[in-house]
């Protein structure tokens, strides 16, 4: 099994996404900015404001109409929104600060007795910002045009759906610069508590931004968005109602290493060198004193290496973090490291590689905060909860009675009772509302667990087990990757989404306006490629998008696939250069012995025969094994690595005598074939591919299906699934993910 290991969160802004706006005088909205302002609700207007507040501000009165309302705001400059010493760094060879910021003067507050506001107005011409009246929350943003506007900029305010409990926390933190005597922060005197707060500094290694950053086209912007979100959702568990007693984690410090630090060696992931260096790191760059607003509580490593241990002599992988049992308030042990997109040698995909791992890093801040295992010297059940000593994919969304226990007796944290300024707007985790899942949905829960923007739910007719366990999918990868419960918010039906692990009813809302999506117009990738085999084709990939319209208020989306490969002229590309299919088969095999050392890189590849019940066949590699009389296909090890076990699409795989097939998507389909509904037929590897604590040779069935003899007769025809599908067993991810201190009991 994984080890645990532990991270930290932070506080947000509540933040929601519109979906697709259309109207006659803004038609030239780029589609890809504009989606990021329409979401699910059509409740909204267009408005302009006829006066901005100059640099020099400390009041600017303004008045909204919307909705058959006038609002008149006396707003006042907010001089708290920004803590001063808050610092976002990209470490490079020269390092790098991140501009989030924005201007410090311009961001203001109005509140009254009927209605609050916080707009600021950081773009020439341009606001943004959120009115809260006492049955409704709207959201301010600028219209994104494809020309500039000098002058008279359309702004677009919508009403934000009702989420319980979103606001509440927000809102109080908004209006404390309006407070006359400006106080920093009121405890919680609920049951006689203090209020607790985590003051977190994040630090996102190098190995983690080789993994991401591709995916986010390298925008640091987007990557520390999902670092937010992905904080965020930490966040959400720490105010679930099972825990008893709240804790705010804010961020006061990220940092984004495109170099590792000198003085940060990370030993492969090894995990105990790891958190001594992460340590050492650590307590050398924190302020000493707890009063410096620059000081942070808790010290976050997150890392994209495969971490592992040494037990019993032998080298186990099955770690996901570590930390130190009641480190919080020590220099010393107020640390932790946990993994973030990590995958085994096949690159397949462990459960710290999406959004799983916000349980796994909520699992490990419970231990520097003093919590144990359940079932470790308390009588918890073992599974079940957050605090379980195994951490798979499964559940495990709630607290434990003996983790809600631990926080009635947090007196000792002092260093937890002190009031954190507020963090810059943009880099405020809180403003996913608690609700991450309402921005980051399903599919691109997907996306991140793979990196792979064509990733999607498996099946969407099971939206209502998403909560317990997400399934994921993707064209380019055969069978499905469990990505663990959804996050907190996620839509899983109609009306509903999750929440606490459970899919729930939302309270009811106003009749809402469906609009069913459709498809984009087909666009293609890349020119026509081709790699030159005998009596083959050249290949397209293309892609098309759900906008046409874009769905609104429904999870149905677009059916069928947004990705598919067609078949072009490859004469001009290959002329008289062209390569025997055997040939390119065994260079790839020479290729595949490397990584799977069973495999002969001496012998020849070879092309299975065309069968029609199995269309992959005659479009996968054959690798001779060493010692055998068979020829096997790698497709279940190579599945999740960018070694291809198929030929190229556009390789000719059969002729039934009057139309020749050729490889798409690894199918062997006829040429003129057409899909109809954009979709494959089923594959047939329909098992899990996400990576086993302790891995395991594929099964002697799994083998014979895919091998084939010397005559290219397969030695398996019929495989069940249901029989080589492992069983869920989260206890082989066990294991001891954390420190005890010499000394302290807890």
């Amino acid at each position: 099994m994984r080890v645990l290991f532990l991270v930290i969160g932070l506080t947000v802004t509540n933040c929601h996404i519109i979906s697709d706006y259309q109207e006659p005088n803004f038609t030239n909205e780029e589609p890809d900015d504009f989606s990021y302002y329409l979401n699910d609700v059509p409740d909204f207007e267009i408005v302009h404001f006829s006066n901005f507040p100059s640099p020099t501000h400390v009041e600017h009165p303004l008045e909204i109409k919307i909705f058959g309302n006038t609002l008149n705001l006396r707003l006042r400059r907010n001089e708290l929104l920004t803590a001063p010493n808050f610092k976002a760094l990209v470490k490079d060879d020269v390092d790098r600060e991140l501009n989030f910021t924005g201007k410090s003067n311009c961001h203001f507050l109005h509140k009254d007795e009927n209605f609050m506001a916080a707009i600021s107005f950081c773009q020439d011409q341009q606001a943004q910002g959120i009115l809260f009246l006492p049955n409704d929350t709207f959201e301010i943003q600028p219209v994104p045009v494809s020309k500039p506007h000098t002058y008279n900029v359309p702004h677009l305010v919508r009403r934000i759906p009702f989420l319980p409990e979103v606001f509440t926390n927000d809102v109080s933190s908004v209006i404390l610069p309006l407070e006359e005597n400006q106080q920093k922060f009121k405890r919680d005197e609920n049951g006689g508590s203090k209020k607790l707060t985590i003051e977190a500094a994040l630090f996102f290694d190098e190995a983690a931004y080789k993994l991401f950053a591709p995916y986010f086209k390298y925008n640091d912007e987007e990557l520390t968005n999902m670092l937010l979100a992905y904080m965020n959702a930490i966040q959400a568990l720490y105010h679930h109602p099972s825990l008893k007693q709240a804790i705010d984690i804010v961020l006061v410090k990220l940092e984004i290493f495109k170099k590792q630090p000198a003085d940060l060696p990370h030993y492969d992931g090894e995990r105990s060198q790891l958190l001594d260096s992460f340590c050492a790191y650590n307590q050398k760059h924190n302020p000493k004193d707890d009063k410096n607003p620059s000081h942070w509580d808790m010290g976050l490593y997150v890392s994209g290496l495969d971490f592992f241990a040494y037990e019993n002599g032998r080298k186990s992988g099955v770690t996901m973090g570590l930390a130190t049992v009641g480190g919080v308030c020590m220099d010393k042990y107020n640390c932790v490291i946990a993994e973030l997109g990590t995958t085994n040698v096949f690159g397949k995909p462990y459960p710290s590689a999406g959004f799983t791992s916000v349980y796994v890093l909520a699992h490990e801040i419970g231990h520097n905060i003093g919590m144990h295992h359940d079932s470790t010297g308390n009588n918890c059940p073992k599974e079940g909860y957050i605090m379980s000593p195994s951490r798979g994919t499964n559940g495990e969304t709630l607290w434990s009675s003996c983790s809600a226990n631990i926080m009635r007796t947090m007196g000792w944290a002092k260093c937890l009772e002190d009031a954190p300024s507020k963090p810059a707007k943009k880099l405020d985790h809180t403003k996913y509302g608690k609700q991450p899942g309402v921005v980051w949905g399903a599919k691109k829960q997907c996306e991140v667990l793979l990196r792979d923007s064509d990733a999607e739910i498996y099946n969407p007719a099971e939206l209502e087990g998403i909560c317990e366990n997400l399934r994921c999918k993707t064209p380019h990868r055969s069978g499905f990757y469990f990505a663990g419960p959804a996050l907190e918010g996620t839509s899983c039906g109609d009306s509903k989404s999750c929440q606490g692990g459970k899919c729930a009813a939302q309270k009811k809302q106003p009749t809402q306006n469906v609009v069913k999506g459709g498809w984009s117009n087909w666009t293609n990738v890349s020119e026509c490629s081709s790699a030159c085999i005998q009596r083959s084709k050249g290949f397209m990939p293309r892609r098309r998008t759900c906008t046409n319209p874009k769905p609104v208020n429904t999870d149905e989306g677009c059916e069928g696939s947004g990705y598919e490969v067609v078949l072009c002229m490859d004469d001009k590309l290959c002329k008289n250069k062209r390569q025997k299919i055997n040939e390119f088969a065994s260079k790839k095999c020479k290729q595949f012995s490397k990584l799977l050392p069973e495999l002969d890189k001496n012998a020849s590849g070879l092309q299975a025969t065309y069968e029609s019940d199995r269309l992959w066949m005659s479009c996968a590699i054959f690798c001779r094994r060493k010692n055998s009389n068979s020829y096997y296909t790698p497709r279940f090890e190579l599945n999740d690595l960018h070694e291809d076990p198929y030929f190229p699409d556009g390789t000719w795989c059969h002729s039934d005598g009057k139309i020749n097939h050729y490889c798409i998507q690894h199918h062997c389909l006829p040429e003129n074939f057409k899909l109809t509904k954009g979709i494959l037929p089923d594959d047939d590897l329909l098992l899990p591919q996400n990576a086993k604590p302790n891995a395991k040779p594929a099964s002697d069935n799994l083998m014979k299906y895919f091998s084939i003899d010397l005559n290219k007769t397969p030695l398996l025809k019929i495989l069940k699934p249901e029989s080589e599908e492992p069983k869920d067993d989260d206890d082989e991810w066990f294991d001891e993910d954390y420190i005890e201190i010499p000394g302290l009991d807890l």
